[in-house]
């Protein structure tokens, strides 16, 4: 994040704990709305900040693109003429593509003239995986040590006394690297015929390979060759002293955050364990909508006006958004620092000839990168996953 946008966003997180507070002391509602208009105004200042870096760096992407071809065209050549050979394309960010795969309306106009490609509207979920610790390695094995302490410990000793021994134990493991691979068969017709064809189909890759990447980093399902995303090493809540707080009816979405926030900071894998922070909180946008985008106050003004305009809520350093991979009535919270992923091979696009796709005037394009994903087993209780009505049934008489 740069400067430009830390400050907007600093001022923006500024307004918004004005706002509780101003509910919090009953402030009057000519003063609520105040604050409304001012966290309104400061949010779409922000966004059409963020809007504007972000169409920066898609430019600078297909700038990227460009010079790379101008300056392996002779290569290309040389490849077409040995008929055998690749070159890789690395970004600094099913079924074969041909001349067919456009569609037209009624008339005669032919295919190749009717097609306009713009961009897939993909979503963009780099913020979600952003929230984990990310490194990176040029190792092909990767491992870890665990400490956990053992007997003995401090106590007051008297004059002469034996004093008392301490120790502590550590367990070193081991994690491997995944792939994560997609290909794509384009004819040289298509290509050539098609304006931007190419360039999409390398958008396509990349955009589809960071979501996968993310899909993985929380719904993996930890079998065969897929790693174990967060909601799957996720604990249910636990409600031990928390158990029927709330008086019967009482309770809101926001006492099951603040509940499951709780059992996450203290739940601890041994004595004396730095507490868990969550960093996230993410729900069905349909939950989202009925719990957070629709709240009123007294007045009928939204309690929680960031909702609406950026899709998302921050209290106390956890972001609450929505996440159309959550199914509807679950709820996940977690502190996603404890999700490592380190980077081992970058995502790259390599183009080739496979078979005998030299005489069939066809090429192959292959999207793909390695990376390691893993938490630590003491780190396990860190991520909960469960039901809101559940949760809200148990801090509820």
């Amino acid at each position: 994040m740069d400067e430009i946008q830390k400050a907007l966003d600093t001022k923006f997180e500024d307004l918004q704990t004005e706002l509780q507070k101003a509910q919090e002391n009953g402030a009057s509602k000519d003063e609520v709305k105040e604050l409304h208009t001012a966290i309104e105004k400061q949010g779409n200042a922000l966004e059409e900040y963020i809007d504007s870096q972000r169409e920066k760096t898609v430019k600078d992407y297909m700038g990227q693109f460009k010079e790379f071809v101008a300056a392996n065209k002779s290569e290309l050549e040389k490849i077409k003429q040995n008929k055998a050979g690749t070159i890789e394309f690395v970004p600094k960010t099913v079924g074969d593509i041909t001349r067919g795969s456009g569609t037209q309306g009624a008339g005669t106009v032919p295919n190749v003239m009717m097609d306009n490609l713009g961009s897939f509207n993909l979503r963009n979920d780099a913020d979600l995986l952003g929230l984990a610790t990310i490194s990176s390695t040029n190792s092909p094995a990767l491992g870890y040590s665990e400490l956990i302490p053992k007997e003995g410990g401090y106590e007051f000793v008297a004059e002469e006394g034996t004093k008392p021994q301490a120790d502590f134990k550590w367990e070193n493991r081991q994690v491997i690297p995944y792939k994560a691979a997609a290909y794509e068969i384009l004819s040289e017709e298509s290509v050539t015929d098609v304006a931007r064809l190419e360039s999409v189909a390398r958008e396509y890759l990349a955009k589809k390979h960071d979501l996968f990447k993310v899909n993985e980093m929380y719904l993996g399902g930890g079998t065969g060759n897929d790693p174990t995303g967060a909601t799957v090493a996720a604990r249910t809540f636990v409600a031990t002293g928390m158990t029927n707080h709330f008086a019967t009816g009482t309770s809101n979405f926001m006492d099951v955050v603040n509940a499951i926030i709780t059992d996450v900071y203290r739940t601890q894998a041994y004595t004396d364990e730095g507490h868990y922070m969550p960093n996230v909180v993410l729900i069905n946008p349909i939950d989202f909508f009925k719990n957070l985008v629709g709240a009123k106050d007294g007045d009928g003004l939204p309690l929680y006006p960031q909702a609406g305009l950026f899709n998302e809520v921050r209290i106390g350093g956890v972001v609450i958004r929505p996440w159309i991979s959550i199914p509807a009535g679950k709820i996940f919270v977690g502190d996603m620092t404890k999700m490592n992923i380190v980077n081992y091979v970058p995502f790259s696009i390599r183009i080739g000839w496979i078979n005998d796709q030299f005489i069939t005037n066809q090429f192959t394009m292959v999207g793909e990168s390695r990376y390691y994903q893993y938490i630590k087993n003491l780190d396990l209780a860190a991520f909960v996953y469960d039901t809101i009505a559940t949760v809200q049934a148990a801090i509820t008489a």
